[in-house]
């Protein structure tokens, strides 16, 4: 009794799994960000704004310190926690 290797039926599509989302936690200044200096751990791609960065709302805090994003080219999950610049 060995393995059996089945094609899919006629007409039928394929469809090919999803890769398994990593996460990831960047620390950045809003300066790096604004000059595109942030990059993916998974996959090196250059991260910005315009990538879908969402801030997330901090009680009794004007400005949000954190926000999250997903890579485009890897969709790697990422956080980035903003610090003060030096």
């Amino acid at each position: 009794m060995g393995i059996e290797i089945t094609q899919p039926a006629e007409g039928a599509e394929l469809v090919g799994r999803k890769k398994r989302v990593g996460f990831a936690d960047l620390q950045a200044t809003h300066a790096e960000l604004d000059r595109g200096e942030l990059r993916c751990p998974e996959c090196k791609r250059s991260v910005a704004e315009a990538d879908g960065l969402r801030f997330v709302p901090a009680l009794g805090q004007t400005e949000s310190s954190l926000a999250t994003l997903s890579c485009p080219r890897c969709r790697t999950m990422i956080s980035i926690r903003f610090i003060a610049a030096h």
